[in-house]
């Protein structure tokens, strides 16, 4: 199953992800997250989400993105799920 595929599932059953990516300056982070949408910014495809731990909406671009885990945990969305 697609990193894809995974955020599609949780988006669809309303849950949170566990997302590992790598930070525009180089760093690994591993967060928390509910998944949201796909934009295509300038060349690059970029997937939004909301941060739990952050408190706020963060994006990564999709290429950086190392692994997603559905979890069990369930979210009332903030804005529409597009996933």
């Amino acid at each position: 199953m697609s990193f894809k595929d995974v955020i599609a599932s949780a988006g669809k059953n309303l849950h949170t992800i566990i997302i590992t990516a790598r930070e525009d300056d180089g760093s690994i982070e591993t967060r928390e997250a509910e998944p949201y949408s796909y934009r295509i910014k300038g060349d690059s495809e970029k997937f939004f989400c909301y941060d739990i731990q952050r408190e706020g909406i963060r994006n990564f671009h999709v290429s950086n993105i190392i692994s997603v885990e559905e979890t069990q945990n369930s979210f009332t969305p903030r804005w529409p799920v597009e996933v």
